[in-house]
Parts: structure tokens; sequence; C-alpha cells
């Protein structure tokens, strides 16, 4: 019996070394993010606007906004604890993430009692490059993530059991993780499909089990018809809900129609004519290698060897319940992501972050299997460690250009700027770091976003214009500089030459 509870300290210990980890990359990340990503401004402006005005309000300021539950979160993390709201969404994000990554680790427990093993999934996740680089966003992927990665947990104790509780708690945190992203709602709807298709166990069995994961989801949908009953004027409130329904509905119209479009214009506009009749074709093979590189780029290059590596060794032998989850997820996955770029023709790279959590499930198994081959090839294992650290420098630290020029212009301005004065910036950060324009920085954002609205003399109707420039735009940018003729007040600038140049029009106070 002792030898069981130490053996059960060890492992503890992993997970507090795991979290204490994870939450000092995430505090490190929050100070050296050197601007607020632009959906997490939306996030920010959302949140506040829920406490200045309501949430019908707050969830038509921008795109994200509709999705409220990440930004309702922000703003009642602020209102108990009066810190600021991008302090509160560090604060949340850095919490998700450290559910994410104790997450992973059990997960790997599941399958594995190895202390080895589990310190291999610490180091697995720790070091995932596309995952680290993610945590100084302000984006609700990070509430996405970690709720997935629970239900996943949770799916797999319900196929090992069938028991009622796991099956509660699937749907449950099923549902939270759609709170962040619709995708969540894709995995609610059709993970219980896999349960009809589980053959190892009998018909009726099969159907129960298919009953138990969709039971929440039908009280649900039972409770939101009587809602909307009662409250039909709020529809318009539900767009991303209605996205779902769109696609079950249309989906494979709006797919083929997606892909005859995009194969047309590369015939026409790409191809030579003695190829154009091959467009289709052409542009297949183009989407899948393009979606097998990013897969394996978000994945990072060692990860993805090393998942072949343990595929080739077969290094990792699954139960069935955990085979049968875990490929049910990839799949998913998978054909949410490829129909997402067929349809919109890129890929984000956080859209794949999820795959890659549940392809990294391989990777412990194949370091630990590595150990095992360390007497017949001493150079491997020490090899892979050293590409792996390599690899994770580029999440952990920033070796790009700095973009503090932009959050130093947008400061400057919300310092020596009149509250009164006009302010024009193509530049949505320096409009947020200004404090000039309030809940309207995202319908002047669109309409700023066009230098054009500066020709022809029109800049004089601003008392200062902020001008950001990217250094890969020389001729746009000698043509803006030009019509404006002014020499400028302040320019701020990093190593690559991109900048914001601040003008003053005239004294705003003569101005106005």
């Amino acid at each position: 019996m002792s030898l069981f509870f130490f053996e059960k300290k060890k492992k503890i210990s992993i997970y507090i070394f795991a979290a204490l980890i994870s939450l000092f990359l995430s505090y490190d990340s929050s100070l050296r993010g050197a601007v607020i990503n632009p959906d997490g401004i939306c996030y920010l402006q959302s949140a506040e606007a829920i406490a200045t005005t309501n949430l019908s309000t707050a969830m038509h300021l921008c795109g994200q906004a509709q999705w409220p539950f990440y930004s309702i979160l922000i703003y009642n993390v602020v209102a108990l604890t009066n810190i600021s709201y991008i302090s509160a969404a560090f604060v949340l994000n850095g919490f998700f993430s450290l559910i994410s990554v104790v997450t992973f680790i059990y997960l790997i427990g599941l399958i594995s009692a190895s202390r080895r093993v589990l310190w291999c999934a610490a180091a697995v996740i720790l070091l995932s490059h596309e995952f680290n680089s993610v945590r100084e966003y302000v984006i609700r992927d990070h509430g996405f993530w970690a709720f997935y990665l629970v239900s996943i947990v949770c799916l797999i104790k319900f196929f090992k059991t069938l028991r009622w509780r796991y099956a509660l708690l699937w749907s449950l945190f099923s549902l939270l993780a759609m709170l962040f992203r619709i995708e969540g709602g894709v995995f609610l709807l059709f993970v219980p499909l896999s349960a009809l298709l589980y053959f190892s166990l009998p018909l009726r069995q099969r159907l129960k089990a298919f009953f138990q994961l969709n039971f929440m989801s039908i009280l649900l949908v039972a409770l939101f018809a009587i809602w909307l009953g009662f409250f039909s004027h709020q529809d318009a409130q539900l767009s991303r809900i209605a996205e779902i329904q769109f696609h079950l509905i249309h989906g494979l119209d709006k797919l083929t129609s997606s892909f005859e479009q995009s194969s047309t214009a590369l015939g026409q506009h790409v191809l030579s004519p003695y190829a154009a009749r091959d467009a289709s074709f052409v542009l297949l093979l183009m989407l899948g290698a393009w979606y097998i590189a990013s897969v394996i780029s978000n994945v990072s290059i060692v990860y993805a060897a090393l998942i072949i590596f343990a595929w080739i060794r077969k290094a990792v032998q699954f139960d069935k319940p955990t085979q049968w989850v875990v490929w049910s997820y990839v799949i998913i996955n998978v054909l949410i992501t490829m129909i997402f770029l067929v349809e919109n023709m890129f890929l984000a790279k956080r859209y794949l972050i999820a795959l890659s959590l549940i392809l990294m499930v391989w990777v412990p198994f194949a370091l630990d299997n590595m150990f095992e081959l360390r007497r017949r090839f001493k150079w491997l294992l020490p090899s892979v460690i050293v590409l792996m650290l390599l690899t994770a420098l580029g999440g952990i630290f920033d070796f790009g250009y700095s973009k503090s020029y932009i959050r130093y212009a947008g400061e400057w301005l919300a310092k020596h700027v009149p509250a009164n004065a006009v302010i024009y910036s193509n530049d949505t950060q320096v409009m947020y770091y200004s404090k000039h324009f309030g809940n309207d920085i995202f319908i002047k954002g669109k309409l700023y976003s066009d230098m054009s609205v500066l020709e022809n003399g029109k800049w004089k109707q601003f008392d200062y214009i902020a001008l950001h420039l990217d250094s890969r735009d020389k001729e746009k940018n000698a043509h803006i500089t030009n019509e404006i003729a002014l020499s400028p007040t302040h320019v701020y600038a990093n190593k690559r030459g991109d900048q914001v140049i601040i003008y003053q029009v005239e004294d705003s106070g003569d101005k106005k």
C-alpha cells in the first residue's frame, strides 16, 4: 500500500511541475506580447461594452463578439478582481492553457501508467511550438482547446464503462467547448455517431450509448425551442448557431460550389489552355499538398516525424475504446479543417491546433520507444531532444521583428492628442492604443483601412494622421506620403523598417 501511494505521489509531482511551467510560460507570454492582436481588441472592447451598455450591444460591436461567452468571462473577472481587461484576458488564457497541459498529460496517463511516458507527455505539450506561440494572443480558442481535451478524456472513460456520468460529462465539456468556438457544436453533433459504428458492442448497447451521448443535447434543444417560443425576437442574436444548421442543410452544395469556382479561376487565370481541362485535378492535388504541409508545419516537423515513427514502430497499443475515440476525433478534425480550407481557400494556423493536440498523443510513446533503443542507436534520442528544444524556442521566444512600435505610436496619441481631435489611422491596433475611438473603432477601422480616403486633399479633414506603413510596399508608401506632404511629428519603427508615421495636420484647437 505504501508503495502505491509513493508511486501516486511521484506521478502527482509530474502534474505539479507541468502546471507551474505552464503558468510561467503564460505569464512570460503576457509580458512579451508587444501588441494586442486584432481579434483580442474585439473581445476586450465587447467585454467593456457589457459593463457600460448591455450584452446585446456588446454582441454587435464586431464579428467575433457574436459568440460572446469569452467576453462575458473577461467582464466577470474584471468585476470580481478589479484588474484591467487585458490582465483579465491573460489570467483566463493562462488558466485554460493550464487545463490543456494537465489534461493532455492525464490523457496519456489513461493509455500508459509509466512515469517515463508521463514525463515525455509533459515535455511534448510544454515544448509544443504552435501551442506556445499563441499563448500571447487574446483569443477564445484557449478555452476551446481546454474543454475539447477534457471532453476526449470523458469520452474514453465512457466507452470503457458506458456509464451515464461520463456521457453527461462529455456532453457538458463539449458544450463548454462550443461556447468558445462553434466547432464544439460539430463534435457535439457528430461524435455520438461513433457509438453507432463501434461494432465491438452489441447493437442494443450501441443504440443506448448513442442515446446517452445525445441525451443532454436533446434536452438542451427542447429547452432552446421553448426559449425561442417565448423570446422569438432574439433570433437575430443567434446567427452563429444558425451557421451549423446552414452547413448541415447546404454544406455539400456550398463545398461543391466553392471548389468549382476555385477550379474555374485556376483554369482561366493560372493554367495554360492545354492544362485548363485538368484544373479540378490540379486543384485537388494543390489542396491536398497544402493541407498536409499545413498540418506538418502546425504540429512541427519534429513531432510529425515522431508520430510517423510511432505508427511504424507501433510504439503504443491503444485499447479498443481509446483507439476508437482518438481516431474519431482525428477524422472529425480533418473533415472540419479540410472543408474550411476548400470553402475559404485559407487555413489559419490556430485552426489546426485541435488536430495537432490529438495527433500529439503518439509523440510521448515515440520518445519512450527511443529510450528503449538508446543502446542500439545512442545518437537518436539526444538528437531528437535537441531538435525538440530548438523547435520550441520559436514558440517561447519572439525572434521576429518587433511590433512594439505600433503600441508606442498609439500610446503617444493617447497621451498627447486632445480628446476632441479627429484622428485618422489605417491600423486598428494603433487606434485601440490611442484611446480616441471607443466602440467606433470597428466601423472606422474598416473605413480607414483603405488609405485612398486621404487622397485628393481629403487628409486635411483630420487633425492627426497615424500611418502604419509596411516596409515591403515602398511604392504605395511613397504615393501616400507624397500626397500628404507634411513633416512627421513622430516616427516609430522596427528594425525591418515597418513604421507608424504621425502627422499633425494643424493645431487642433484652432481647427475646432
